[in-house]
């Protein structure tokens, strides 16, 4: 199994003329970790993988592997596997060749090239595809091909930009479970960037999450969806209801109540200094009569989306203001209909406080 190499960048940032694409970064990634950055277009994550991989120069801060400096070396000399969202397979040569060509580069005697090709090739249960062109390939096979032609020389470091983004949905979420073998059966550290939080959270061991050139937060993907630390990471990683505080007043020892637009909303005690609430839509209660819970709202449903497993209501409980409820869909199960008055509540444990 590959060991994998330690990671870190030590106030690395980059400068566009008078645009920053990443603001004075520092970060560890610990070996053998499977670490996502997730982002919108331009916060940075693309800028943070191409210095890695030595297409980027940074204009200040140093990137290290396993405590070498490495930003000065060519991209060539790196040791870094890396697998791209089109692939980048050679078309003209075959499914062996193209994973055999990092070797050859690097003058392998034949016999062990024609061992770790076989070896990659079961890895990604590709056994009997050797010797077919990558036209003949589905989008996922080729994948597999990528994946393994970047780590067929056993690099400690794998560095994975958008590698799903080219699959469609049920391709890209079976290809999820594939990684998460493949990183099991390398060992290698894998430094995975995305915009697709689902993707990230279903694989990472921890990630990232980027906007304008800062990492706005770090943890595992339970963690970041749990306990955002402002509102930016809430929104990234899934829905979420957002309240605008007006105004707060303590009601007991552990509860505070808040004066929102949409209506007073009653908080387990915890930090007021954000003005904003946050509550998850699967947090959310909704049923024709009031439900038992210390927040409670009479509205009427607007808008109604079947999901797999899900069935998410958009409820009006104010002009203007709406408040989004996930619930588990059950065979046979009432669905409430459209226009239909409800009742939506939540306790006050599932509301966070979080700055704007």
């Amino acid at each position: 199994m590959t060991r994998g190499a330690a990671l870190e960048f030590a106030g690395l940032g980059k400068q566009y003329g008078a645009v920053t694409a990443l603001r004075p970064t520092d970060l560890t990634i610990a070996p053998g970790e499977f670490f996502a950055v997730l982002g919108p277009s331009g916060s940075g994550k693309s800028t943070l993988l191409g210095a890695v991989a030595g297409f980027v120069a940074p204009t200040e801060g140093r990137v290290l592997i396993d405590g070498a400096d490495i930003t000065g070396v060519p991209p060539h000399r790196r040791n870094i596997g890396m697998v791209f969202q089109n692939y980048a397979l050679f078309p003209y040569l075959t499914v062996a060749q193209n994973i055999a060509f990092p070797l050859k580069m690097r003058r392998l005697p034949r016999t062990e090239i024609a061992t770790r090709v076989t070896r990659a090739l079961e890895m990604v249960r590709l056994g009997g595809f050797a010797e077919r062109m990558p036209a003949q390939l589905s989008g996922g096979q080729q994948q597999r091909v990528a994946l393994a032609r970047a780590a067929v020389y056993d690099p400690p470091l794998l560095l994975m930009d958008e590698p799903l983004g080219a699959l469609d949905k049920n391709l890209r979420e079976d290809m999820q479970e594939e990684l998460r073998q493949f990183h099991h059966g390398v060992g290698a550290t894998i430094l995975y960037v995305t915009h697709d939080q689902q993707e990230a959270a279903s694989m990472a061991d921890r990630m990232a999450i980027m906007n304008h050139g800062v990492i706005e937060q770090i943890g595992p993907p339970h963690e970041l969806y749990e306990r955002p630390r402002n509102s930016f990471v809430a929104r990234f990683l899934g829905e979420a209801n957002m309240f605008a505080i007006l105004q707060a007043e303590k009601l007991s020892p552990d509860r505070l109540r808040l004066a929102t637009v949409e209506g007073p909303v009653v908080l387990a005690c915890g930090s007021t200094t954000g003005s904003v609430v946050c509550l998850r839509p699967e947090n959310v209660s909704i049923a024709a009569t009031p439900p038992a819970r210390e927040n409670c709202f009479p509205g009427r449903i607007v808008d109604i989306v079947h999901a797999a497993g899900s069935i998410r209501y958009r409820v009006a409980i104010a002009p203007g203001c709406t408040v989004t409820a996930r619930v588990t869909a059950e065979r046979r199960g009432t669905v409430l209909p459209m226009d239909g008055v409800v009742h939506v509540g939540w306790d006050a444990e599932d509301a966070l406080v979080l700055p704007s």
